[in-house]
């Protein structure tokens, strides 16, 4: 689920920008067609496929609150082009992550050591972002302590808002998966309409490991252009999200590669957005005393 929120996350900071009644071009994303002989010899349903997620994600808390955290670099560029591959700004930003959640730290600001301010100004963009889609953590705990239980927080107050749907299996990086589609349930809702918006547009598949059920992969792609003022104050005529885990252990997998592509308007202004995260240099910290 933590990717879900990464995708929305992106998806509406492609929207940030639009005013105003925002209405879709088409219907809502609709059923995926059923890969032939999906369910065969598979004896979970798409709804306990999701419940051993669930459970996975628990045993990753509980085995990080154990003391197994691992830190990695995450190399950030985010490039934005005029939509006739004029580039009109580029941003890179390295950052030491970690798998327990807890605010990563600033290492590289377009390639130079980050200034005091700088090192500001990404850590409160971090926090809000992480306040806006993922809550705002455990009372006691400051950014610095991580949040082990974060996840699981959030797949218990909205797992209900989606439906899932087995669709097929493949392989990624040489494990078999089951491939899920997940549907916005029509009788939930999230306080933010924007955000309900994009998710009722947003086609979603996941790929989740059938021995240790961790999200492998996961695909998010907007199927119709969203609109505001009818089109007049701005359009989002596509948007792509591509992530990828890394197993590093049976109970922790990490973000390792994440791409994504917004192409719309402003006013009169051609924007698109392309943005990709690669993690390395996996590396588990000491285990505390």
């Amino acid at each position: 689920m933590k990717f879900l929120f990464h995708a929305l996350g992106l998806a509406t900071v492609g929207l940030a920008l639009l005013t105003g009644c925002i209405t879709a071009g088409g219907k809502a994303a609709g059923e995926l067609p059923v890969n032939a002989g999906a369910n065969e010899g598979t004896p979970l349903t798409a709804v306990e496929i999701a419940a051993r997620l669930r459970i996975a994600e628990k045993q990753r808390e509980l085995t990080t609150e154990a003391g197994v955290v691992y830190t990695f670099n995450r190399d950030i560029v985010i490039g934005e082009t005029d939509g006739k591959d004029k580039l009109k700004r580029r941003q890179t930003r390295r950052f030491r992550s970690f798998s327990d959640n807890r605010i990563p730290e600033l290492l590289r600001y377009d390639g130079n050591p980050p200034t005091p301010e700088q090192v500001k100004k990404e850590r409160k963009k971090i926090s809000e972002n992480k306040l806006k889609f993922l809550g705002d953590g455990k009372p006691d705990k400051s950014d610095s302590d991580g949040d082990a239980n974060l996840l699981v927080r959030q797949i218990e107050l909205y797992g209900d808002h989606f439906i899932p749907r087995l669709i097929g299996t493949e392989t990624i990086e040489g494990r078999p998966a089951y491939v899920l589609q997940f549907l916005l349930n029509p009788e939930k809702r999230f306080e933010d309409s924007l955000v309900n918006m994009v998710i009722q547009h947003l086609l979603i598949k996941v790929w989740i490991d059938q021995k240790e059920f961790q999200i492998a992969k996961l695909d998010a792609e907007l199927i119709n252009p969203l609109y505001a003022l009818g089109g007049l104050a701005g359009t989002v005529k596509t948007f792509k999200l591509t992530a990828r885990q890394k197993r590093l252990t049976p109970e922790i997998w990490a973000d390792w590669k994440v791409t994504s592509d917004i192409r719309g308007r402003i006013l009169w202004e051609t924007r698109v957005i392309q943005f990709t995260s690669e993690s390395t240099e996996f590396k588990r910290l000491p285990q505390p005393e």
